[in-house]
């Protein structure tokens, strides 16, 4: 006779997902990009874009959960699980587009997949976007998957 666990199928565990979970990265930010040179010891320096050296995140290293290496670069991008309430200190060095926010011209066209849309530009100039697709290495460029302001 057929025990009751033969009638159901093995399966097996994501080693990452029970990493992350023993870790307690349930509600963690991911954040996606290029550690370079920190200001110390204690923190890293998240380079998002290669065209945008000098737009960076410092992270304490405290507030980092876990890292990987982005299975889709083959320039050496990590993957980083932070705490979600980790300070991030945000350096933005590149001219901002500076469009009116009302009136004429203020909207902006938007493709995503098939669907062209037009959406009012995002207000605020200190954020960093990380994306849930893994694909984007860029800052808050993300326009073929769904990003979400830190």
């Amino acid at each position: 006779m057929a025990k009751a666990a033969d009638k159901y199928p093995e399966f097996e565990e994501n080693p990452l997902i029970a990493e992350l979970l023993a870790r307690g990265a349930e509600n963690a930010k991911v954040l996606q990009g290029f550690i370079g040179p920190s200001r110390d010891a204690d923190h890293i320096t998240l380079y998002q874009s290669l065209e945008r050296l000098g737009d960076t995140v410092e992270i304490r290293r405290e507030d980092v959960l876990h890292s990987v290496r982005s299975p889709r670069s083959g320039l050496g991008a990590v993957i980083l699980w932070v705490k979600d309430d980790a300070q991030l200190s945000v350096r933005k060095t590149h001219a901002e587009d500076r469009r009116p926010t009302a009136g004429p011209g203020s909207l902006r066209e938007v493709a995503k997949g098939r669907l062209r849309m037009r959406m009012r530009p995002v207000a605020s100039t200190e954020e960093v976007c990380f994306s849930v697709c893994m694909d984007c290495l860029s800052w808050c460029d993300c326009s073929i998957c769904q990003s979400h302001p830190v």
